[in-house]
């Protein structure tokens, strides 16, 4: 196969990334401008994932010696954010 020198590689997955955020940005505020909406708790969580996860796969790939458990973690941790249950005021 290919040999892809490692700055060429870091540098096309922190471009993706970037892609990746400010398109998943538009869709979420295009589907906020669509229903007419505001911000709320799920559009927030909504921009959180959008931003975190390809944050997260930028420093899983620049540092390396990021380990395996701290990226295990910090997944858990998201996917316990975005199942989470969001409460409005009952009050």
């Amino acid at each position: 196969m290919y040999d892809i020198p490692k700055g060429v590689l870091s540098l096309t997955i922190a471009i993706g990334s970037v892609l990746a955020m400010l398109g998943g940005m538009w869709f979420v505020f295009s589907r906020l401008k669509q229903k007419d909406q505001g911000f709320g708790a799920n559009s927030l969580k909504a921009l959180g994932m959008v931003l975190f996860i390809p944050t997260l796969v930028m420093v899983a790939v620049a540092v390396p010696d990021f380990k395996t458990e701290t990226l295990a973690a910090l997944l858990g941790t998201v996917a316990g954010y975005v199942l989470s249950q969001s409460r409005g005021d009952d009050t």
